[in-house]
């Protein structure tokens, strides 16, 4: 199941200032002038653990980038203590620590700002901070459109509409609970 995103194209995210598991407090306004991949999930959410893979791979690929250039991701666990959050990443994702920051959204207070109805649910934004592309449900970071899709988030002064996230396959999200 994929539902239309809360926000469409072309608009402003919503400010974003959280504290982190491991990388000190985190701002959408300190990364002004990079694209942002926002990633909303939770720990007990089935396709959000499959997902968090993709994720670390995709971190892989965007390294070889020039810093200024590279996506950033930040990761928001949603309604969850940071015990449980870190349980979850010791016990179930391989590979040792995650290369971008899990902020926690303990009082989903960022969630209900996001207008977040489903999980996972992802919005990539421009180095703007304006809404490329969102995904309602699991993506498939893997998808050979998604790196030339983030490449063009420098360069594209205009929302690229056309551009859907590609979703796992045989997989939905869970309705935020």
């Amino acid at each position: 199941m994929r539902a239309e995103p809360a926000f469409a194209p072309g608009a402003a995210a919503p400010p974003l200032a959280l504290a982190s598991l491991d990388h000190g407090p985190q701002s959408l306004a300190a990364l002004h002038g990079r694209p942002v991949i926002v990633h909303f999930f939770a720990t007990w959410c089935e396709p959000c653990r499959e997902e968090m893979a993709g994720l670390r791979r995709l971190a892989g690929r965007l390294a070889e980038m020039p810093p200024k250039n590279r996506p950033a991701i930040l990761a928001i666990d949603v309604g969850e203590p940071a015990t449980r959050i870190r349980r979850f990443l010791a016990q179930e994702v391989a590979g040792g620590p995650l290369p971008f920051p899990i902020l926690i959204d303990e009082d989903r207070a960022a969630m209900k700002a996001w207008k977040v109805a489903f999980l996972p649910t992802s919005h990539v934004l421009g180095a703007d901070h304006t809404l490329r592309f969102s995904a309602t449900g699991p993506v498939d970071w893997d998808d050979a459109r998604v790196p030339a899709a983030l490449d063009g988030l420098l360069a594209a002064a205009t929302p690229t509409a056309a551009f859907t996230l590609p979703a796992l396959p045989d997989n939905s999200g869970s309705p935020q609970q």
